[in-house]
């Protein structure tokens, strides 16, 4: 197949992606920062800056008024204690672009130039790299189309102080925090929320830095395991978490932070501190109270940082698309960025660079917050639109013992008649033979066993997670999923040579024997269960 054929207009695009975006070919990299600016004209260089840059790799061939630009870089980087400087030529005339990296053997110098309609790349010793890594990416580059206002990460703080404190918060604290969550047992993935709450905590302090709004004192609401809190307390910035419920990891923290961690439910109608001095409020992931952020912020008069996360409205209620231009996620930020406007702040939003798909966090100082007068008018007219019942009501968001909903809880004997009637259901319409052979009845789709079951039949583990795709899972004996959706009765195997920790032996009744019209096709000396 033959390559796509790149213009001039093509290739530039290409260029300025690449300039902004050389850290998504190198991974060791984690930004690119341009320090300098300077354009050539006349075979002299003179100081420019980035506006023009962009202006010059955008127009037309006949409109661009200088030859080209020298770009000088600082390359962030992610791992290694010292950033790398590098310098790119742009050559207009020669349709070129060069890359060199200062005094740094490790990283490839390299040229990208437009041969007749083609990219042609060279890297000083990587060819490989050139070839398959970097010519690639600049073909889909040139393809794409120019992103007008798209929002760039981290663009209210300072980069490299910020990248220069997140490692060193990864260096100091990640691996005693792994340490605590294999104490812990926790079953939640480590790493990603070791990395994700250290770069929030990087950010915040950057934040707290470069506005000069460093925290008497902050809450966490919905803070979980409050590890933010705790790394957050151990580099010196005073604050507490508050939860419904506490997490394994609260006693495992020192006590500068397990003492600060308060199991409370946060209702937002009444929610007040119990401590002095906070004059910050964050929302991390906080699920239900995402919304109420803004509006606690107000009535607390403090600032506020909140990352959205699963969509809800003021009542707790999941929430009610308003715009479905666009997606659901953005949806739901605008819609808390619109909470926060009403509530008197000037909000600014900004996109974090952590390993979760919702990063875009809003941002209210109460410095630039306007009049909160009709506050509470807004607040019940939400409620009134999105809740029924009593609006003025205490708003309880999340219940403190969390609900199992495994099918566990379900009275047996609603489970065993379930599990009857769809076993039954699989055999019916077996041809019966004078064959002696072991009856392993049909496979039916999950949906004609749930069209066969009555209302009443369902309603007894309807807010069950999974419903009856759950009791079918946990009856994983009797029945099988056999792909596309089709369930069907598991033929009995024999007791394995080599029995696992959770093979259960001898300890409860065999169900085919009780149940299917031929019997356990297994001796019972052979079967897992009792005969």
């Amino acid at each position: 197949m033959a390559a796509e054929h790149i213009d001039d207009k093509q290739f530039w695009l290409a260029i300025t992606i690449l300039i902004k975006n050389y850290h998504a070919l190198n991974k060791k990299i984690f930004e690119v920062i341009i320090t300098e600016v300077q354009k050539q004209q006349h075979g002299q260089l003179y100081d420019s800056d980035e506006d023009e840059l962009e202006q010059q790799l955008q127009a037309n061939a006949s409109e661009r008024t200088c030859e080209g630009f020298k770009i000088y870089f600082k390359m962030l980087t992610k791992k290694l204690e010292t950033n790398i400087l590098a310098n790119g030529t742009l050559n207009f005339g020669k349709q070129s672009y060069e890359c060199h990296f200062v005094g740094e053997e490790s990283f490839d110098d390299f040229s990208v130039h437009l041969n007749a309609g083609q990219f042609r790349v060279e890297s000083k010793s990587n060819s490989r790299f050139a070839e398959f890594v970097l010519r690639p990416r600049l073909c889909n580059w040139s393809q794409s189309k120019r992103e007008e206002g798209a929002q760039k990460s981290l663009r209210l703080v300072d980069v490299e102080k910020y990248n220069d404190l997140y490692k060193q918060l990864k260096l100091k604290h990640s691996e005693s925090l792994l340490k605590l969550w294999e104490t812990a047992k926790e079953s939640t993935d480590p790493l990603k929320f070791i990395y994700e709450d250290l770069a929030i905590a990087a950010y915040l302090i950057t934040l707290w830095t470069s506005t000069q709004t460093e925290p008497n004192a902050f809450a966490d609401l919905g803070c979980g395991n409050g590890l933010l809190v705790h790394v957050l307390n151990a580099e010196g910035h005073k604050g507490y978490g508050y939860d419904v419920r506490k997490r394994k990891l609260w006693s495992l923290y020192s006590e500068q932070t397990s003492c600060n961690l308060v199991e409370r439910t946060v209702e937002p109608n009444s929610f007040r501190f119990e401590f002095e001095g906070i004059d910050w409020i964050i929302g991390n992931h906080s699920d239900e109270l995402s919304p109420w952020l803004p509006v606690l912020a107000a009535r607390l008069k403090t600032n506020f940082f909140l990352l959205p996360c699963c969509p809800f409205e003021l009542s707790g209620a999941k929430f009610q698309r308003r715009n479905t231009s666009i997606s659901a996620y953005q949806d739901f930020v605008l819609y808390a960025r619109q909470i926060s406007d009403r509530c008197g702040f000037e909000t600014q939003q900004d996109r974090l660079k952590i390993p979760s798909t919702k990063r875009i966090a809003l941002i209210g100082l109460k410095g630039s917050a306007k009049s909160t007068a009709n506050l509470e008018d807004f607040v019940q007219n939400e409620l009134q639109k999105y809740q029924t019942g009593d609006t003025n009501a205490a708003i309880k968001l999340r219940e403190k013992t969390e609900t199992v909903r495994n099918c566990t809880q379900v009275e047996k004997s609603i489970l065993d008649s379930l599990v009857l009637k769809i076993f039954h259901m699989l055999l019916d319409n077996t041809e019966r033979t004078n064959d002696t052979s072991w009856m392993a009845g049909r496979q039916l789709k999950m949906r004609e066993i749930v069209q066969s079951l009555t209302k009443e039949e369902l309603s007894g583990i309807k807010s069950e997670c999974g419903g009856i795709k759950t009791l079918l899972r946990n009856k994983h004996e009797v029945f099988k999923f056999c792909g596309n959706d089709l369930i069907g009765i598991r033929r009995p195997e024999g007791i394995p040579a080599i029995r696992s920790k959770s093979h259960t032996i001898k300890k409860r009744s065999c169900f085919f024997k009780l149940h299917h019209p031929q019997g356990c096709p297994l001796e019972e000396s052979d079967c897992s269960f009792i005969h």
